[in-house]
């Protein structure tokens, strides 16, 4: 009877590992991701602040990466290997099958949908390689790529440059579908700049995978340098999804020690990461080099993150994301108490249990929930305090401060969009494109 029951249990061990096997080789393309909050209000959304409509469901992103490329230089694939440069370039992702018109994406970008076959693939159509940096020297071809970095920045309606900074097990056409997606709901309003560093796309090497996350940080953190010192943008903003919170966790530490050791501060404004799969120590160690010199850092985190959870059965540590705080000395401790309270540091405690229809295990929350996705457009585009972007303060372990979303986050969010007219601290974006008494409404943006 035991032998039997070994070979059951052998045999199941086996399908698992051959499931877990299959799921790792899978790799999809990302799906436009359910519309946030803000557009579903009646009356306008952040496309309205468009002088002129797209053209198609294109959407164009720059990108850097230190991933090995092939190919030609027109139509790169980039490896799973490190490459020791920083290429440059600029890929074009489509929303949808060929021919979808701009009417189409729009619709599906301002209403709820209640299914994820209803939302289109983003497909990454080419990779186009403009420049690399080897040295210390900037090419032409790469003082040519910061200079149409710099001119988009000019004409775009948000004065700031964001970096998105992507998880592990990912492939460079998920990586440039999340940054997409992330410039489409800005209104198309903000350059996004991906950084794709290379993951080995496949979950079971996933320990290799934040080493290699921290082998990127060094050029994480020179691209920050270098689009605050060639681009005109207001504030270089960070954000950082899953693992790729250790690579900007990392990377805006390097960024601060150099600033401590009299480099020239760059302008670095929000730095968010979305459930942080970074080490806690670690997390904590870094926020203490570059705190002070960000406009803000915030970390949204949900307690019961499937992900993060194996993450730290892997790793055997707590992950910033979903924190053990009896892992820290008591100086970190102190610090994370007075950064949490007075000096920069955001905690943002998603609870699913209070939010419509999102998993409690989620680990994609920042971009499947639109009032999460709403948050992060706040922030990013108004630069408002938490109390203002609708949210509600708590107390968490040993006296920290968090925020948090209220079950009529709703009804609380339109009192903020109608108040935002008056409050002169939001960014003239947010304010003009959400506010019906000064926009135009949602026909402008319209074809």
């Amino acid at each position: 009877m035991l032998r039997y029951l070994a070979i059951g249990l052998g045999t199941i061990l086996v399908v698992g590992i051959a499931v877990a096997f299959f799921i790792a080789a899978q790799h999809p393309p990302m799906r436009l991701m359910p519309a946030p909050q803000v557009f579903l209000r009646d009356g306008t959304n952040l496309f309205a602040a468009q002088p002129t409509p797209p053209a198609d469901t294109r959407m164009e992103v720059f990108y850097a990466t230190n991933r090995l490329p092939v190919g030609p230089a027109s139509s790169r694939i980039y490896t799973v290997a490190p490459s020791t440069d920083l290429h440059l370039g600029v890929s074009t992702v489509r929303a949808g099958d060929a021919g979808q018109t701009w009417e189409w994406l729009y619709g599906l970008s301002t209403s709820p949908s209640a299914e994820d076959s209803e939302r289109p693939f983003l497909n990454l159509e080419t990779m186009r390689e403009d420049a690399t940096i080897s040295g210390d020297e900037l090419s032409p071809q790469a003082l040519d790529w910061f200079a149409r970095v710099d001119s988009a920045i000019g004409k775009a309606a948000d004065p700031d440059v964001i970096i998105y900074v992507h998880g592990a097990n990912t492939t460079v056409e998920r990586a440039a579908g999340q940054a997409a997606q992330l410039m489409h709901f800005t209104g198309r309003n903000s350059v996004v700049v991906l950084f794709a560093w290379p993951t080995a796309e496949n979950f079971m090497r996933y320990p290799r995978d934040l080493q290699t996350a921290l082998g990127a940080a060094p050029q994480l953190a020179r691209l920050v340098t270098l689009l605050s010192a060639h681009t005109r943008a207001r504030n270089i903003d960070l954000f950082t999804y899953s693992a790729g919170g250790t690579v900007g966790s990392e990377g805006a530490a390097i960024v601060g020690r150099a600033v401590a050791a009299g480099a020239p501060a760059p302008r670095l404004g929000e730095v968010y990461h979305a459930a942080p799969d970074v080490n806690f120590r670690a997390f904590v160690a870094d926020l203490e080099d570059y705190i002070h010199i960000a406009r803000r850092v915030s970390a949204a985190v949900n307690l019961n993150d499937s992900a993060l959870r194996l993450a730290q059965v892997v790793t055997r540590s707590s992950r910033a994301g979903r924190p053990d705080m009896a892992e820290l000395t008591p100086e970190a401790t102190d610090f994370l108490l007075d950064a949490s309270r007075d000096n920069g540091l955001e905690v943002i405690r998603v609870r699913p249990e209070n939010m419509d229809g999102l998993s409690t295990r989620s680990h994609t929350f920042w971009y499947d929930d639109p009032w999460v996705s709403s948050d992060v457009l706040l922030m990013l585009l108004g630069h408002l305090p938490p109390a203002d972007r609708a949210l509600e303060m708590g107390k968490g372990e040993v006296g920290t401060r968090y925020w948090t979303f209220p079950t009529a986050y709703p009804e609380r969010l339109e009192d903020v969009m109608l108040g935002l007219r008056d409050n002169p601290a939001a960014a003239a974006l947010v304010s003009n494109a959400l506010t019906p008494e000064t926009s135009p409404g949602p026909e402008v943006a319209r074809p």
